[in-house]
C-alpha cells in the first residue's frame, strides 16, 4: 500500500514550515528583487567594465566570511539535495542559482561549500545545513558586516526552498564533519499498526551496529557500515504515525529501510526479533530483498552542532512541537511558532509571491486531502467485491531471495577496477545520508 496520502502531506508540510521572520519583510539591507538579480547595496554602483567590453560584477574588491545556513525544503519536485550532472533539478542547483544571482558567491568551486545531510530524491528537510563563504559589505577599516542573507535569498529562491537562519562560523567549519547527530522523522498514515511491537523492534536499532542489511550498500564510496543510533521511537497522533530516528550518521537509504521493516512488524507480518537478526551479519550476511518505505514521508528534521546558536547542541534539545498536531482534523494545523495563520490583510501586505510559501502549501494540502477522500470513497463504493481486500501473500524476510553480500560486491568492484586498469580510490569514512 502507498505509505503516504493527503493527510500525511498535510502533517509533512507542518514539519518543514518556515519561521515567519525568515520570509517576511524581504526589503531589508541587501535585499534583491526576484527579477533583477542585482544587490540593492550595489545597485547604485555602475557595473565595472571588464576586459573585452563585457559588463559585470567586480569581484576584485569583494570580501568574504564563512557562514552556516539552515535550510528547509519540500523535496517532492527535486532529484535530491546534491547537484547532479545532466541538468536535473536539485535543491543545491537552485541554491547556487540564487547565490550567484544575488552576487553572494562567484561560483561553487571558490566558496568552500559543504553540506550536512545529503537527502535523496523526494525527501524533505526542515533543518538541513550548508556552510560556505558569502560576500560581506565592505566598510572602512575592519568593520565589514554581513548582508541580510535570508531575505536576499528567499526573495529569489523557489517557494519550496527557504533559508531559516544564518550564522557566522569559523573559517574551517565543515557542515558535514562538524555535525554531531541528525534527526529524521518519517510520517505514515495509521492502518491498525501495532506501535508497541514497532517500538520493541526499534529498541534493537539503538547502539552501534552494522547496518549493511538496512541500507543500499555503496561499496565504491563507503568502507564500513557501522553506524550509531541514539534513539528510535514510534508514536502516533490524529491518525498519523511517526518514526523518529536520531543517529550520529546514516547510510544511503538507511532510514527508509529501517522504517520499511518496522512497518512490516507493525502490521504483524514479521516478528520484532527480525531487526536483531538482520543486524547480525554472521546470521544474515546478505540483505533480504524488500521494498523501501516511500520517500515522500521522510523529513530530515534537524542536525546537531556544538556552539551553533541556530542548531541544537544535543538530542535532548530537539523538541518535537506536539502542540502543532493537537488542534484536530479541522483546525489550522501548525498555527504556532512555525506557521501562523495567514489573514487576507497579511497576504496583501506580503504580495502575491508570498502566498506560495509553506503556509499556503498547507492550505493547498488540506484541499487536496478533501478531494482525495472524496475520490477514495467513490472508488471504494463502486469497487467489485472480487477486487476488495485482495493482498499479496507475505513472504518472511528470512525466506526471501537476497542481494549480493558485502564481500561479493567488493570483489565485483575490484574486478571492474582491474578491467579499467585503475587503482582503488580513497574511500570515504563519513556518512552518506538518506
Amino acid at each position: 500500500r502507498d505509505p503516504i496520502d493527503g493527510r500525511c502531506l498535510r502533517w509533512l508540510l507542518v514539519c518543514v514550515m518556515v519561521a515567519p521572520s525568515a520570509v517576511d519583510d524581504a526589503s531589508k539591507d541587501g535585499a534583491v528583487t526576484r527579477d533583477s538579480g542585482v544587490c540593492a547595496e550595489d545597485s547604485k554602483v555602475k557595473p565595472t567594465k571588464k576586459k573585452g567590453g563585457r559588463g559585470g560584477f567586480d569581484w576584485s574588491t569583494a570580501k568574504f566570511d564563512h557562514f552556516l545556513l539552515k535550510i528547509a525544503y519540500v523535496g517532492t519536485g527535486y532529484h535530491g539535495l546534491a547537484a547532479q550532472e545532466g541538468g536535473l533539478a536539485t535543491v543545491e542547483s537552485r541554491l547556487f542559482e540564487a547565490l550567484m544571482k544575488t552576487c553572494l558567491v562567484r561560483d561553487r568551486q571558490s566558496c568552500r561549500y559543504s553540506r550536512c545531510g545529503r537527502t535523496d530524491k523526494g525527501v524533505h528537510a526542515s533543518g538541513n545545513y550548508i556552510a560556505l563563504d558569502l560576500r560581506v559589505k565592505r566598510a572602512k577599516g575592519d568593520d565589514d558586516s554581513p548582508y541580510d542573507y535570508a531575505s536576499m535569498l528567499n526573495n529569489v529562491l523557489p517557494d519550496d526552498i527557504r533559508i531559516l537562519a544564518v550564522e557566522k562560523v569559523a573559517d574551517d567549519f565543515d557542515a558535514r564533519f562538524k555535525c554531531r547527530f541528525r534527526v529524521y522523522r518519517y510520517f505514515f498514515p495509521l492502518a491498525a499498526e501495532d506501535l508497541a511491537r514497532m517500538n520493541e523492534a526499534g529498541a534493537h536499532f539503538v547502539g552501534e551496529h552494522d547496518f549493511r542489511n538496512f541500507c543500499k550498500m555503496d561499496v565504491e564510496n563507503v568502507s564500513h557500515f557501522r553506524r550509531k543510533m541514539i534513539s528510535v521511537v514510534v508514536t502516533a497522533c490524529h491518525g498519523i504515525g511517526e518514526v523518529r530516528v536520531v543517529g550520529t550518521a546514516f547510510l544511503w537509504h538507511q532510514v527508509r529501510c529501517m522504517v520499511a521493516v518496522l512497518l512490516l512488524i507493525g502490521q504483524g507480518l514479521e516478528d520484532p526479533s527480525v531487526v536483531r537478526d538482520l543486524l547480525n551479519v554472521d546470521l544474515f550476511p546478505k540483505k533480504p530483498l524488500y521494498d523501501l518505505a516511500d520517500e515522500s514521508g521522510l523529513v530530515l528534521y534537524d542536525c546537531g552542532f556544538e556552539e551553533v546558536a541556530c542548531a541544537p547542541a544535543s538530542p535532548s534539545l530537539v523538541e518535537v512541537k506536539r502542540q502543532e498536531f493537537e488542534g484536530g482534523e479541522g483546525s489550522n494545523v501548525g498555527a504556532g511558532k512555525w506557521a501562523r495563520p495567514v489573514t487576507e490583510e497579511q497576504l496583501g501586505q506580503r504580495g502575491a509571491r508570498e502566498q506560495f510559501t509553506f503556509s499556503a502549501q498547507c492550505a493547498q494540502a488540506r484541499r487536496k486531502l478533501a478531494v482525495l477522500q472524496c475520490l477514495a470513497e467513490a472508488s471504494e463504493a463502486n469497487a467489485s467485491p472480487a477486487g476488495r481486500g485482495h493482498t499479496r501473500k507475505h513472504v518472511l524476510l528470512s525466506d526471501r531471495a537476497a542481494a549480493p553480500s558485502l564481500d561479493e560486491k567488493q570483489a565485483t568492484l575490484e574486478a571492474k577496477r582491474a578491467r579499467k586498469g585503475s587503482s582503488p580510490v580513497e574511500q570515504e569514512l563519513g556518512a552518506v545520508d538518506d
